[in-house]
């Protein structure tokens, strides 16, 4: 691993990166000291000159660890100066990316090591240029505390980074380097939380099981250039990731029950013997642990599913099947039929026909259980389809034989990676915590232009990206928003807001829920894009006992308040939002703008409905918020290039 740099570029600047983050022009805006609306309180500047500070990890009383995000170094700050550079990191800090997180083994320092979240550079030196990374360029890695300096120990994870431009998402012409996530930390199960953006990715764990394209594109079943859509090592994105503090996967994981996943890709070609057919395919097949059954889902495209709707009669679907044994370029016979003849479900309910309102294609879902099949049985047949000896394909009176056929494979990088998700669907987020009082996991997640959420992650979780962000009940004014307003792309070409459901139950239809996964709205949210940054709880009663288990949120833009800071409390049971404010009794604050640089009175409108949550002004963009031994909070502010301490007055 090239980690450690021999020479160093010039630093990424401040403005470009708060651009990158939220989609605007590059600025400098004037700065006042941070301010907090209790007179009880006050802030003190505990470290100032940090180039680009993103998080912090306490070593004891007045001794943390600070990261810099794009000079790739981790800094000690003892009693308020810097006191070292205990690592120095060949960083790409192009857009949003560079060193980014850090957390402590829960056991530190009896285990002295620590976990950080950077995004490497390809060239051994400092690099904002976007394409000096590695594909797999964010990356999880242990590093060894002695005292004085961190050394390499382990790397946990690798995840995708490099996003170039290709045929079919060519702006910007150099690519992007956005949502990274990055936030790291340790529950109080002792696993480690790892939270990754979406990547600009269009794929399963973005609720895209056939990708981005429609059926008919030549390059349905795909995302990019890389492949995909299935979350294989380049596309595993839009997670909250679960692991043991060695890498390895915990076994009470949300999706551990799911013991193997198949992809298959059906087209003429694939046939014994081949054909020209126009017509396509795609696959997804979940293989419970206990081999008890087989689920799966297949979209098909080009074939008649009615009969009924084109004048050509020879493209009627007649049937269509799994077969077994047979390796690619070979057949083997009929071992489930799960449409026409043979019929083999003797659960009718387990198959579910939906054509295409065109009638041209459809979906199909359906179910093999253990004891089915046509003259044998799924678990006669399980040695075949893991052996990847099976196939699935679609019949019609044309090709009578078999139409479009795709071998039935399991990538073992995907079946692998599922089991590492803890909840899937999300965007981006620089924020990240754990309920001091219950446990829970709580995120802050960024829209495109609409519907800032706060969410309790429970394990499983589904949040519905890119079928929704907001409330499901809201969907209309989430789609009303992204196709009218600020450009209308969700920052990708492939997927088009125009094609957000116009109904909440047709974008639940619509959504992967994979075996054990459930959906449930943000607990919070505001209706026009705010772009929080970090989040943290404070634990315990130094600023006095109103505030103890308080959740609070930074800002990614200093044009609002001048960074605000915002302050929830959590209700009785730890799982709601409290509100005071009836205006946000239905918990969405219908702020009537998304926040403009150029424009005071659209900031001033973006703040609507969120008086009652301002806590502080003026920190910035602020990326890391947490309790300090002291009891009080601590608060990095990346554009500010500070930490800040929140204390009670004497």
């Amino acid at each position: 691993m090239n980690a450690q740099k021999h020479s160093s570029l010039a630093l990424y600047l401040t403005g470009p990166f708060l651009a990158a983050l939220v989609g605007l022009p590059s600025m400098s805006i004037a700065q006042s000291p941070p301010g907090l609306v209790d007179s009880n309180l006050r802030v003190r500047t505990v470290v100032e000159n940090l180039n680009q500070p993103t998080s912090t990890a306490f070593l004891g009383p007045n001794d943390f660890f600070v990261l810099e995000k794009a000079s790739g170094q981790v800094k000690r700050v003892v009693n308020g100066v810097v006191q070292s550079t205990v690592l120095d990191l060949a960083v790409n800090s192009g857009s949003e990316r560079g060193l980014l997180g850090i957390a402590l083994h829960p056991n530190f320092p009896a285990t002295p090591q620590v976990y950080l979240y950077w995004t490497e550079s390809t060239t051994g030196a400092d690099t904002t240029v976007l394409s000096e990374t590695p594909l797999l360029g964010n990356r999880v890695d242990r590093f060894a505390w002695n005292g004085s300096t961190l050394t390499f120990d382990k790397n946990i994870i690798r995840l995708r980074s490099l996003q170039p431009p290709f045929a079919a998402e060519p702006t910007p012409a150099a690519g992007r380097g956005n949502h990274n996530g990055g936030v790291i930390k340790f529950g109080p199960d002792g696993k480690l939380y790892i939270f990754i953006g979406d990547s600009g990715r269009r794929g399963w764990m973005q609720n895209l099981l056939n990708g981005p394209y429609q059926p008919g594109d030549p390059r349905f079943g795909t995302d990019d250039n890389f492949g995909g859509p299935e979350p294989d090592d380049a596309h595993l994105t839009g997670v909250v990731l679960r692991l043991n503090s060695d890498g390895t996967t915990p076994p009470d994981n949300p999706f551990t029950g799911i013991g193997h996943v198949f992809v298959a890709r059906l087209e003429g070609g694939q046939e014994v013997p081949a054909n020209a057919s126009t017509a396509r395919g795609y696959a997804a097949f979940f293989l419970d642990s206990e081999m008890t059954s087989l689920t799966f889902t297949v979209t098909v495209a080009g074939l008649d599913f009615t009969g009924t709707q084109t004048a050509d009669p020879a493209d009627d679907l007649l049937a269509a099947h799994i077969h077994a044994p047979a390796p690619r370029g070979t057949n083997g016979g009929v071992r489930f039929g799960f449409f026409g003849q043979p019929f083999n479900d003797t659960n009718p309910n387990d198959t579910v026909v939906t054509p295409f309102e065109s009638g041209v294609g459809g979906t199909v879902t359906a179910k093999w259980d253990l004891g089915e099949g046509n003259n044998t049985t799924l678990t006669a047949q399980l040695p075949n389809i893991l052996a990847g000896q099976s196939y699935i394909n679609f019949h019609t009176r044309r090709l009578t034989g078999g139409e479009i056929r795709g071998q039935i494979e399991e990538n073992t990088q995907v079946t692998a990676n599922i089991r590492k998700v803890f909840a899937y669907g999300l965007r981006n987020s620089f924020g990240l915590d754990f309920d001091p009082k219950s446990g829970s996991l709580w995120l802050e997640q960024n829209g495109d232009d609409s519907f800032t959420e706060l969410s309790l992650v429970q394990p499983g979780m589904n949040g519905g990206w890119i079928q929704v962000m907001g409330p499901l009940a809201r969907i209309g004014e989430f789609k009303e928003i992204e196709t009218t307003m600020f450009g209308g792309n969700l920052q990708q070409a492939r997927w088009p807001p125009t094609n957000i459901a116009d109904s909440p139950e047709e974008a639940m239809a619509r959504m992967l829920m994979l075996p054990g996964a459930q959906y449930h709205d943000p607990e919070f949210s505001w209706k026009f894009e705010v772009a929080p940054a970090g989040i943290g709880f404070l634990n315990g009663r130094t600023l006095g006992p109103q505030y103890d288990g308080s959740l609070f949120v930074g800002a990614a833009r200093p044009f609002l308040e001048g960074g605000f800071l915002w302050r929830f409390h959590l209700t009785g049971n730890r799982r709601k939002i409290g509100v005071d404010d009836p205006r946000l009794e239905d918990r969405v604050a219908d702020n009537l703008a998304k926040p403009d640089p150029s424009d005071a009175g659209a900031n001033a409108l973006a703040l609507i409905e969120s008086e009652s949550l301002l806590f502080g002004r003026d920190f910035g963009v602020v990326t890391d918020i947490k309790t300090g031994p002291n009891g009080n909070l601590f608060v990095v502010s990346l554009s500010n290039g500070a930490v800040y301490e929140i204390s009670r007055r004497k």
